[in-house]
């Protein structure tokens, strides 16, 4: 029996730590599976992850920024080359640029028998985006769909777009998958924990998590709890990794500054779990844009409410007095009001089942049942 080539590409190395379960599904289907992303980080122990499964890597530079820049242009003639070198029976591509690239590169392969899936995991335009953002995004969109198989969605708002394009098989899951278990019953020392990472043990802890850059709108919260009367009961925790290309800690110590608020920042943690029942009394996710976003899930999945943006993937989970309170994303005072709400202690407590529920809807055995049905469903048309 001939060996079934599969290949997901992506742009970063990092987009795999949410993969994983895509890679076991194909290897349990037979796949030799092929990766292709941007590895500048140099991420050495997603590497090693990859070589235990089996995974061949090829690195290439892929620029999310610029959709015609050089390196993307490159990627394009090395992702072209790859497919030229063997028969793929898939190519799963993530994201909105390597979604691009790779069904144009796709292209001619598909009339040889193999089937092309995308997955966007949060299309980089919406409602409240510029109108000339959302038309060139969609305008390419549409196009490029002619070019797939499937495409696959995490919101309803996403699902809506795609549905109105070419592509015939659209489907929407419940994101890459939480694992719920590692949330469940934690242990964790909170006043050690907080004293370890700097944020104090007396103070409401109101808990941002994700890369900070613009679009993920952590300045907003800044400016919500400048203007509590009592702001002084809070800290502001951000949990996250600036990017050189878009930095925004230095706006978050000024704003701070001359707001009166103590902003504390712990970095990136792969110890999500205790981060979480140690230092998230309210989580905020006050992005702009969110295709469906894990961190807010996850701090669902411990029981803690959330204050967060009207927007896509967001809303999907935030039920507005059930498990949080939404914002209009721009609005000081929604969210302001949203903390302050959330400040009671008697009401957190008694929206933490329904929290616990929702993020169950998520759990990633859910996904990985939504992600085969739909791999078997293409692979054997």
């Amino acid at each position: 029996m001939a060996v079934r080539n599969a290949l997901i590409v992506t742009n970063t190395i990092g987009m795999f730590h949410f993969l994983w379960s895509d890679i076991d599904m194909l290897n349990q289907m037979g796949y030799r599976v092929f990766a292709m992303a941007d590895n500048s980080a140099r991420e050495e122990h997603t590497l090693r992850i990859m070589q235990e499964k089996g995974v061949t890597f090829v690195d290439a530079r892929v620029d999310s920024n610029s959709m015609l820049s050089r390196n993307n242009l490159k990627f394009y003639k090395q992702l072209k080359q790859l497919l030229a070198s063997r028969h793929f029976d898939l190519v799963h591509c993530h994201t909105t640029a390597v979604g691009l690239f790779s069904r144009l590169a796709a292209r001619k392969y598909r009339r040889k028998g193999t089937k092309v899936i995308y997955t966007t995991h949060g299309l980089p335009y919406s409602p409240i985006s510029s109108w000339k953002l959302f038309l060139a995004c969609n305008t390419v969109e549409r196009f490029a769909s002619r070019f797939c198989d499937a495409i696959i969605t995490v919101n309803s708002q996403d699902y809506g777009y795609m549905k109105a394009t070419h592509c015939r098989n659209v489907f929407q899951i419940s994101g890459v998958g939480l694992d719920c278990r590692r949330f469940r019953n934690v242990v964790a020392d909170r006043d050690e924990f907080r004293r370890k990472c700097g944020v104090p043990v007396d103070k409401t802890a109101v808990l941002a998590v994700g890369r900070l850059v613009h679009y993920k709108n952590q300045t907003i919260i800044v400016k919500a709890l400048a203007e509590l009367p009592d702001k002084d009961k809070f800290v502001f925790v951000v949990c996250g990794h600036e990017t050189t290309s878009d930095p925004v800690a230095q706006e978050l110590v000024d704003l701070s500054e001359k707001g009166g608020v103590q902003t504390v920042f712990i970095g990136f943690h792969s110890d999500m779990p205790e981060v979480i029942a140690a230092c998230a009394d309210i989580g905020v996710m006050p992005s702009l844009r969110e295709g469906l976003g894990m961190a807010g899930l996850e701090m669902l999945c411990e029981g803690v409410p959330l204050v967060g943006s009207d927007v896509q993937g967001i809303r999907e989970y935030l039920k507005d007095g059930v498990t949080g309170f939404l914002c209009n994303p721009f609005s000081v005072e929604d969210f302001k009001n949203g903390i302050q709400k959330l400040a009671d202690p008697d009401l957190r407590r008694r929206m933490k089942p329904d929290c616990k529920a929702m993020a169950e809807k998520f759990d990633i055995s859910i996904s990985m049942a939504q992600r085969r049905a739909i791999y078997e469903k293409i692979l054997n048309q």
